[in-house]
């Protein structure tokens, strides 16, 4: 029976890292979740691998490997991030940067 498709972005996205774990990336082929220390680092290390995978193919067989920041579990994109309401993580977003001030002015 064919696996269905994981639902990465959009109102249904599913969880695919670990909630507690702030930023990630997750490289699908060996199925890995690594820890990063902020969303900057992990959009490098995101990147990283997926240049060496896109060096790795070698023709139709090749296996789809590719890496994926997570941000709480999910996968990240400033775009879905702002759709659901949610601050992006993003330095220099305009709109959630006056939010974080906000926030810590408030407390």
């Amino acid at each position: 029976m064919p696996q269905s498709r994981i639902r990465l972005f959009g109102p249904d996205r599913q969880m695919v890292g670990i909630p507690e774990i702030e930023w990630a990336v997750w490289v699908l082929g060996p199925d890995d979740v690594l820890k990063q220390p902020d969303l900057v680092t992990a959009l490098e290390v995101a990147a990283e691998h997926n240049a060496c995978f896109v060096e790795l193919l070698d023709g139709k067989y090749s296996p789809t490997c590719y890496a994926v920041v997570l941000h709480h579990g999910y996968a990240w994109n400033r775009a879905v991030e702002h759709q659901l309401g949610n601050d992006c993580g993003h330095p220099d977003c305009g709109p959630c940067s006056i939010d974080r001030a906000s926030l810590k002015v408030a407390s």
